[in-house]
């Protein structure tokens, strides 16, 4: 008995044929049409409103904070101040170095409650029913520092004498790099250039602001929905708060722009 075995025909799928085609992005219909939610666009059942009060100054010590009068208008759930928060620290890790080693300037208040040391350093937390009620609470601030003497060039920041930000020197890491014999390279070299190269403040220019939404579940979970780059900061905000690592968990949205400048923690620790 001969069995024929007709061949099959070819299969079509000339949707899954790039080659010769502009590849679609997965997400442009929805960015197109305006449809893409992204972490500003939730919303929770009777959520509060937080607004960050922010320092003006550069390098001042905090002489005086009074945020009664924030604290007792109507509509005002919380006014969190370092006080409040005085073991609650964020480490900022360089590769290698200040995760282990805890090098200057790589830890900071979640808070500042004694000094700042930029402009824009968080000092209170406020937490409304409204926003348009946070911005009224956050002019009702009061505050009084006692400016010190900065340092805003990095060279001038090694110079001895310089104003220390962080104890105990203003370096933030330190690499050793060694490969081949640089000497020996010098000696052989046919030209040797040697200048100061200097480069600007480059922003990101990412276009959704940083923003996000939390809530605490039935199993006493911080969930925190945010646009983030990088969800393994669940860690460090556990340590920043006090509690253990799996009552944290961080859902990243999509992006509106990251460019590595959604990598740090930013409002996760304030939304937690």
């Amino acid at each position: 008995m001969t069995v024929t075995v007709k061949p099959l025909p070819p299969v079509e799928l000339p949707e899954l044929r790039q080659i010769g085609k502009p590849l679609r992005k997965v997400d442009a219909l929805g960015k197109a049409m305006g449809a893409t939610v992204y972490a500003g666009d939730f919303s929770l059942p009777r959520m509060l409103h937080a607004r960050v009060f922010r320092s003006t100054q550069p390098y001042a010590n905090i002489k005086r904070l009074d945020v009664s009068k924030a604290r007792a208008l109507p509509g005002v759930a919380c006014v969190l101040t370092g006080s409040d928060l005085p073991n609650a620290q964020l480490i900022t890790d360089m590769p290698g170095q200040t995760g282990q080693k805890k090098r200057a300037g790589s830890d900071a208040p979640v808070l500042a409650s004694r000094q700042v040391r930029y402009v824009g350093e968080p000092i209170a937390l406020i937490a409304a029913e409204t926003l348009e009620i946070a911005d009224r609470a956050l002019k009702l601030i009061e505050i009084e520092y006692e400016p010190l003497a900065g340092v805003f060039d990095p060279i001038e920041a090694l110079k001895p004498g310089a104003p220390i930000l962080h104890e105990p020197d203003n370096v933030v890491a330190r690499w050793k790099i060694r490969k081949g014999n640089v000497d020996a390279g010098f000696e052989e070299a046919d030209l040797i250039v040697e200048n100061t190269f200097r480069v600007p403040f480059v922003e990101h220019a990412y276009l959704e602001p940083e923003a996000g939404v939390a809530w605490v579940d039935d199993r006493d979970v911080i969930n925190i929905r945010v646009c983030t780059q990088v969800i393994e900061h669940f860690r460090s905000i556990a340590r920043a708060v006090g509690v253990p690592q799996n009552k944290i968990r961080i859902q990243g949205t999509m992006l509106g722009g990251g460019f590595g400048g959604k990598e740090d923690i930013t409002v996760e620790i304030y939304l937690a």
